[in-house]
């Protein structure tokens, strides 16, 4: 049972990280150093999220057995669905907005 929760947090992970990569700009919106420091680094990390939630998809031996490992995948995949700009539940539920 615990694989299959795995599963499901890092496929909410896997479509939270590509709608949250599909949402970003090329150019950040502060352009000073510290602003493209801030945005390369957000890219970085969701490209790792992205990745690694991939990975735990495509082969389970890699999901975490323990009862503590899963609760902390579910709890931080829910937790980055919730700050998602623009969540993929809203486009699976209401579609995209007419511009």
């Amino acid at each position: 049972m615990t694989q299959l929760i795995s599963a499901v947090a890092a496929f909410v992970a896997l479509a939270t990280g590509m709608a949250m990569l599909h949402d970003t700009t090329p150019r950040p919106a502060d352009t000073s150093p510290r602003g493209w420091f801030r945005h390369v680094l957000r890219m970085a990390v969701l490209v790792a999220i992205t990745a690694s939630a991939g990975v735990l998809l495509l082969i389970p031996r890699m999901r975490g057995t323990s009862l503590y490992e899963v609760a902390f995948h579910c709890a931080l995949a829910a937790f980055m669905a919730i700050q998602a700009p623009c969540p993929w539940w809203r486009y699976v539920t209401q579609g995209r907005a007419a511009p």
